[in-house]
């Protein structure tokens, strides 16, 4: 009886450890922190300046005039709670932010639906951040407004004064059980010559792997059903 246990404990040690290093690794789509920075700027409209200093933090930009608007690029799907800092604001300033998982969606006045789907996919509206805004402390998303995943952000001048921002983020809400998205117990790598890309297949598993993670959520973050009115989304649901 000892034995065969002890052979068991064997057998399941390997499933509980962490992968090794490998070239597998290059194909993980979890990012390095459960606080992730835009990796790039999309696209821009209208008077904004410095846009460029929004990537990684380097800096801040200034949107001028209402409708001007920066998108902002995750590089990798995320879902969470985004946070900014405002400067150098209009007392009468207001911004509203958009979430998209595609390019083609990105727009100033809805996000792609993640509430509810519908033909014209403006069903969750935008996320508005109302005057004055706060300029003593870093401004974060309520967890009632989380949505659903999204790849790029739109901060948009929902008004004629200008507004200043900095420091976006976004803190990853999902695997609240894991600090390390990336450390796999197990790994997938493999070749195929006949393959248009012969990397398919590993970055195949990789993309089930992180969908897998983008889809485990907290109790408390549920979608409410029957879903809010539009435009609008309530994630608090138990």
């Amino acid at each position: 009886m000892h034995a065969f246990l002890l052979s068991s404990l064997l057998v399941l040690a390997p499933v509980l450890a962490t992968a090794p290093p490998g070239p597998w690794d290059a194909f993980n789509f979890a990012p390095r922190s459960k606080t992730v920075l835009p990796a790039a700027i999309y696209s821009t409209n209208g008077r904004v300046s410095n846009a460029a200093k929004l990537v990684r933090n380097a800096g801040t930009a200034t949107l001028r005039g209402k409708g001007s608007w920066v998108a902002l690029d995750f590089g990798v799907e995320v879902g969470g709670l985004i946070s900014m800092r405002f400067s150098d604001v209009d007392p009468t300033a207001s911004v509203s932010l958009s979430f998209t998982e595609s390019p083609m969606f990105i727009r100033p006045d809805a996000s792609d639906d993640s509430t509810f789907p519908t033909e014209n996919t403006t069903y969750d509206g935008v996320l508005r951040v109302p005057a004055p805004l706060t300029t003593t402390s870093l401004w974060t998303q309520s967890a009632t407004t989380l949505r659903g995943g999204f790849r790029f952000l739109t901060v948009v001048s929902a008004s004629d004064g200008p507004v200043t921002i900095s420091n976006i983020s976004c803190a990853i809400a999902f695997m609240p059980h894991v600090e390390n998205l990336r450390d796999y117990a197990g790994y997938f790598f493999a070749k195929d010559p006949v393959m248009h890309d012969p990397d398919f297949l590993t970055k195949l598993w990789y993309a089930g792997a992180y969908t897998v993670q983008t889809n485990t959520v907290s109790l408390h973050t549920g979608r409410q059903i029957p879903t809010v009115s539009s435009p609008g989304t309530l994630n608090s649901a138990e």
